[in-house]
């Protein structure tokens, strides 16, 4: 018996989610939830729009499985934050057609794209999105609620802080460290460590 799935965010992660939930057969969509004015009561991806995630709650059930398929790192907590104090399951959604590395540290509610490589010793926490072809050196570690575009490449040994939004094909070399909430532009190539909320851009990156 399959187990009932809810998505919370019908944007592209969710998007994403919907047209490849047969690469998760052990789940089955419900339906998605967004608070956009002109997604209630749509059928999207080939589920229904069943509410605002304002109003989530009253659907939600103890042991339901929840998927948070939203990009921006401060919404996905902001959410995650609302709901917490439910009995809910928040399984990984980690594609076939990625490679992650027995030894690595996997949190919860993870969404990883085909063609990600996750390599040795990597810690990942909670809620961290990693899109397409995304490569994670060793011993890299991925705090809570970060979220990778399509082609970041991470040096062994980066640290990156809580709720980091990295654009497409930003890079670091190793042993970086960027702090807790910043903003990482597209094809940025870090090559020196960054604090908290810092606004990242450029060859070689630095802050605004």
């Amino acid at each position: 018996m399959k187990t009932p799935l809810y998505i919370l965010g019908a944007g592209n992660v969710g998007a994403y989610l919907c047209y490849n939930i047969k690469d998760f057969p052990e789940f089955e969509v419900v339906g998605l939830f967004d608070d956009a004015p002109e997604k209630q009561g749509k059928i999207l991806y080939g589920f229904p729009v069943l509410d605002t995630i304002t109003n989530c709650n009253s659907y939600l059930k103890d042991n339901s499985a929840v998927a948070i398929c939203i990009h921006a790192p401060q919404v996905k907590k902001r959410i995650y934050q609302k709901i917490k104090g439910l009995s809910l399951m928040f399984p990984n959604f980690i594609s076939p057609y990625a490679w992650v590395s027995p030894s690595v540290k996997l949190g919860k509610g993870l969404i990883i794209y085909p063609g990600v490589s996750i390599n040795y010793e990597c810690v990942l926490g909670d809620f961290v999105n990693m899109n397409m072809n995304c490569a994670i050196g060793h011993n890299v570690t991925v705090n809570s609620y970060a979220s990778l575009a399509p082609g970041v490449n991470l040096g062994g040994f980066t640290w990156v802080g809580e709720g980091v939004d990295f654009g497409i094909g930003a890079c670091t070399i190793q042993n970086m460290q960027i702090g807790a909430d910043s903003t990482v532009g597209g094809q940025a190539m870090i090559i020196t460590s960054f604090p908290e909320n810092s606004k990242i851009i450029g060859v070689p990156a630095k802050a605004l």
